[in-house]
């Protein structure tokens, strides 16, 4: 099973433009996107969520809860 984790704040593209485009993409219209981001604001979560974000982690993070939310998206997908 795939995943894409990306962060918000990227040099080049910002991870929720990042999402929008990996979503016109069949290849990707399915697989799970993990946004792990400093950025904690609910509406940034709601542009997440219509982006196409699976899920949201916020950093600085436990590295359980990552490997906790990972498979969770695995098995759920």
């Amino acid at each position: 099973m795939d995943l894409v984790l990306t962060d918000q704040n990227m040099p080049i593209m910002d991870g929720l433009t990042l999402i929008q485009k990996l979503r016109d993409l069949e290849a990707y219209q399915n697989t799970p996107i993990l946004m792990l981001t400093t950025e904690s604001g609910e509406d940034m979560k709601l542009k997440g969520k219509r982006a196409g974000a699976t899920g949201w982690l916020i950093k600085p993070f436990d590295p359980k809860r990552l490997v906790e939310v990972v498979e969770k998206l695995i098995v759920n997908t």
